[in-house]
């Protein structure tokens, strides 16, 4: 009568179980990016990801038999922290006076950042390797709807406004990445200039 239910026992290992495996993962996926930035793709191993993460070979072979399974899981993972972190600073953008300066400097610091450097690996990877560009592909479809979602909602279309309006968001993001991409072979004062211009252009 007293003793406790066994469905419920099992029930609660599996949830731990579960979380262990989540937390496997993530440390994984983690690692794989860590390696992405550090590294390179081309430079990325499955036995270096698994030593960041402080796991076997074998714990890692478990979770992810194929690098190619593991780095298109890297993809996803990828996409959701530059997802939250995109979130977050939009998040801040309550002054309506200095809204658009705010976003392109929010902008610049995501293309500036770790994340972007990850990500930018990955895309020109895919370019030759086909089984990432599929998820690379999703991905990008993804961060559009987030970036011209959150554009419509802080900057309503203005009456007038040609079609070309919705392309700004789009536009001034690859803008910014390539700008990013150059680094320190870029002009510090043309980049003032061009975010100068890119924070006061008559919409």
């Amino acid at each position: 009568m007293g003793a406790s239910s066994p469905t419920g026992g099992n029930f609660r290992q599996r949830l731990t179980q579960d979380e262990k495996t989540a937390e496997t993962r993530r440390r994984l996926l983690d690692a794989a990016i860590g390696c992405l930035i550090d590294r390179g793709y081309a430079n990325t191993t499955t036995s270096e990801i698994a030593e960041r993460a402080g796991l076997s070979r074998g714990a890692q072979l478990y979770h992810f038999p194929k690098k190619e399974e593991l780095l298109t899981s890297a993809v996803e993972h990828l996409y959701q922290l530059m997802f939250g972190e995109m979130k977050e600073k939009v998040s801040r953008l309550t002054n309506e006076d200095d809204r658009r300066a705010m976003a392109i400097d929010s902008l610049w610091e995501i293309a500036n950042g770790r994340f972007m450097t990850a990500w930018i690996e990955i895309c020109v990877a895919s370019r030759t390797d086909s089984y990432l560009r599929e998820s690379v592909s999703a991905a990008k479809d993804r961060a559009a709807e987030l970036i011209d979602r959150s554009f419509r909602e802080l900057f309503p279309r203005p009456a007038g406004a040609p079609t070309e309006y919705d392309l700004i968001p789009e536009v001034v993001l690859l803008i910014l990445q390539g700008m990013a991409l150059e680094g320190q072979a870029l002009n510090s004062e043309f980049t003032t200039k061009v975010l100068t211009a890119l924070k006061t252009f008559k919409l």
